[in-house]
């Protein structure tokens, strides 16, 4: 077992939650937090090579998808035809988080309120430019345009289980249940989000 696959919760959003939390953290922490964790601190090039990749293609070839890719659990890894492409989307993006944001997830983290604006910090165009995204290219984009936008803030597990959802239902032939839609999920914690923020404001 590797440094990056030990620790994995007892339950799990996805297939290597544990797994792709370790290794962002590896990435990200400083070396005390880290020692705290017992994660073994990955080379600086990992993230400087993700940040740089401008496609998922691109992603591919990076040191830090590579080691990622190879920690991953057998089920993640061999689960769906796409799974490659996906993963090595949530790698770039995830590249581009900073802080683990305290909302209760990606979208949340979207529609939060801005004190200074009282607007949320990502628009409601841009929001659903995110949801019309038709290619893997242009999903791989917008979430990066975004992520800029709230500083790269935002809930690390939850976007990762959002990027593999979004690529599950890209590639279904099964059409879901419209409540178990990503677009629809992230619609929701979006405006919910925003609508407590401003709530609170007025109180």
């Amino acid at each position: 077992m590797t440094d990056i696959e030990q620790g994995a919760p007892a339950t799990s959003a996805f297939a290597g939650e544990a797994t792709v939390m370790r290794w962002w953290q590896a990435m990200v922490l400083s070396e005390q937090e880290l020692a705290a964790l017992k994660i073994r601190p990955a080379p600086t090039v990992f993230r400087a090579e993700l940040k740089r990749a401008e496609t998922p293609e691109a992603v591919l070839m990076t040191q830090g998808f590579r080691a990622l890719w190879l920690a991953l659990p057998e089920p993640a890894r061999q689960r769906r035809a796409w799974s490659m492409l996906a993963w090595a989307t949530l790698a770039g993006v995830l590249s581009h988080i900073r802080v683990q944001d305290d909302s209760r997830s990606f979208a949340a983290s979207l529609g939060k309120i801005d004190a200074n604006t009282d607007k949320p910090r990502v628009s409601e165009l841009r929001f659903q430019q995110l949801q019309g995204a038709r290619t893997p290219e242009e999903f791989y984009r917008r979430l990066h345009r975004l992520l800029k936008q709230v500083k790269g803030q935002t809930r690390v597990v939850s976007l990762a289980k959002g990027i593999l959802d979004w690529f599950d239902e890209h590639h279904a032939h099964a059409p879901l249940r419209a409540d178990k839609k990503i677009a629809v999920r992230w619609a929701m914690d979006y405006y919910q989000a925003a609508e407590k923020g401003l709530t609170k404001n007025k109180d």
